[in-house]
């Protein structure tokens, strides 16, 4: 384990386990879930339009200068395929994070946050924003900006703002996540209005919800989700806290439903650990939040079956868990 993981790991040893009580509202069919091979870590799943694809952007994060790529994924018939990638800048290297996608008259974009560094504790980061054809993916823009400091998550709002999650201030600064500074950054982009710090003094801010009316963040040292009012010019009004339970992760939707999924990891160390040899066990629990902050499990793992649980989608009566280092995803039969 780098010497940074051992010191998060004895400093943050007693971080609080998530409630690991069975799921008093699942709506999975337990017995049907299966792995599915894919490339290393799936961390981020992007289901589309449609109901039958499913996007996997796939990196080898225990071996972070790795090119990644992206996946085209079926799961009615559980084909996949790398998806080609046309009129790349010349040197790009794609180490993709997370993934989202916004519907235009003329195109569906796929954007996904790139680490231009070849090192997790890298300073140069960007937005890269595809077209989303049949058989590959064409290259549209690259947006960079210093504010991009570590950018996690990141959400499109139904009027294409782009809202990203920096988990740290500094990139580059191991301290700012063994302190657990309050020193991370939510920032905006509107198109012709450029980069701008949205929200601060957050502590490892990560998944990211942009609606029409409000913006959600799940912090992970923070320990909570926050809410805040979202204005006519993107701007955040103040902020309220929706809900507490510490090391949150990502935050998905719920098909039918108004309520938030969000992933709580059980333990630091273990997730640490596992980051270091996948034979060590990360479970987390997967939470249901409604609008007024009453949360119930809606999925428990142990860590057997996947661990560093990274991603919740759903696509073809099917849910599909990500994970940040193994080469497979967990689907699992959809009964809702």
């Amino acid at each position: 384990m780098p010497f940074y993981h051992r010191i998060c790991a004895l400093i943050l040893l007693l971080a609080p386990m998530a409630n690991a009580a069975a799921s008093s509202d699942a709506r999975i069919d337990e017995a049907s879930c299966k792995r599915v091979d894919t490339g290393p870590g799936p961390h981020s799943l992007l289901a589309l339009p449609g109901n039958e694809r499913v996007l996997i952007s796939s990196h080898e994060r225990r071996q972070f200068e790795a090119a990644g790529e992206i996946i085209d994924y079926q799961p009615l018939s559980q084909r996949q395929r790398v998806l080609p990638r046309r009129n790349e800048p010349a040197g790009l290297v794609l180490r993709p994070h997370h993934l989202q996608f916004r519907v235009t008259p003329d195109a569906t974009l796929i954007y996904l946050i790139n680490h231009d560094d070849d090192t997790p504790n890298g300073r140069r980061h960007s937005i890269l924003v595809y077209a989303l054809e049949s058989d590959s993916l064409r290259f549209r823009q690259r947006l960079t900006s210093p504010l991009l400091s570590s950018p996690n998550h990141l959400a499109i709002s139904p009027d294409g703002d782009i809202y990203v999650s920096n988990d740290r201030r500094d990139g580059d600064s191991v301290m700012e996540l063994v302190l657990r500074s309050k020193k991370a950054t939510l920032v905006h982009y509107r198109e012709g209005n450029g980069w701008r710090v949205a929200a601060e003094g957050l502590s490892f801010p990560n998944g990211v919800m942009a609606e029409s009316g409000r913006v959600l963040v799940s912090q992970t040292f923070g320990g909570n989700l926050i809410e805040w009012p979202r204005l006519a010019d993107g701007r955040l009004g103040n902020a309220i806290v929706r809900w507490k339970m510490p090391l949150l992760d990502g935050l998905f939707t719920l098909p039918g439903s108004d309520d938030v999924l969000t992933i709580a990891h059980g333990s630091l160390v273990d997730f640490l650990r596992h980051k270091s040899k996948g034979e060590h066990l990360s479970p987390a629990t997967v939470y249901r939040v409604d609008a007024q902050g009453v949360a119930v499990p809606f999925f428990v793992e142990n860590g057997q079956r996947i661990s560093g649980l990274s991603a919740v989608v759903f696509s073809g009566g099917h849910v599909l868990f990500g994970q940040s280092f193994e080469p497979f995803l967990l689907q699992c039969r959809w009964v809702g």
